[in-house]
């Protein structure tokens, strides 16, 4: 029997083309590479024209299908691609001991989830799962993901969480979080052991969780009357 396919959308919000937070998403949709079934659509928002939330509440009334944000650029495109997806993987770097402004510019204009007459509650059980990195150890990599997190919550998604950390993936762009680098390395990421065994196992546990709600789901319509 065939396997059901899945889509994933991954989405890197650091400003910086080709950098530690890159390489370090990279690693984790590695992952996916022996799995068919499993799409990945993936954004780096560093070449993208991602805006600021307004509030102007235009997704409350006047969304129709094929547009849903008032302000009009590069998230236009992903909003189908989060509509169809049955995960999400949000990877950002750590500035300031929390997430980037990029970062937050992209969550925050997920609010049309939340109150669009037409997307309210469309990110409901999809699974998501957070990726942060810092330059420093214990400089902001937890706050980075709860905030990620956060945002999961108030969109009543299922976090993924890997089996070597609490609160999803976090690496260090020196070595050994310690603020050294190798002038022989682009991306010191690539020499975080327990950081690349988190992003793997977070992967891992977004497809696991996406297979047993896809499973759970159609056990609950086949119990359903009608």
């Amino acid at each position: 029997m065939e396997k059901k396919r899945f889509k994933i959308v991954a989405v890197c919000g650091s400003p910086v083309a080709g950098g530690n937070v890159e390489a370090f998403l990279d690693h984790a949709l590695d992952t996916y590479r022996d799995m068919p079934e499993v799409e990945v659509a993936r954004f780096d928002l560093s070449g993208m024209e991602i805006g600021a939330c307004t509030h102007c509440n235009w997704c409350m009334k006047k969304q129709e299908p094929g547009r849903y944000c008032g302000v009009q650029d590069d998230m236009a495109s992903i909003y189908p691609e989060l509509l169809e997806a049955d995960g999400l993987i949000v990877a950002t770097p750590v500035h300031f001991l929390r997430l980037s402004g990029t970062t937050a510019d992209f969550i925050d204009r997920l609010r049309l989830f939340s109150h669009g007459n037409i997307t309210k509650g469309a990110m409901r059980n999809k699974v998501g799962a957070a990726l942060a990195v810092s330059w420093f150890r214990n400089a902001g990599v937890d706050l980075a993901l709860v905030t990620v997190n956060n945002a999961f919550q108030v969109l009543t998604m299922v976090i993924a969480t890997p089996d070597e950390g609490i609160l999803g993936a976090g690496a260090c762009s020196s070595l050994e979080g310690g603020g050294r680098i190798r002038k022989d390395l682009r991306t010191h990421v690539s020499v975080d052991e327990l950081g690349l065994a988190q992003a793997r196992s977070c992967a891992l546990r977004v497809h696991e969780l996406i297979r047993l709600l896809d499973a759970g789901g159609r056990a609950l319509a086949e119990e359903t009357p009608g």
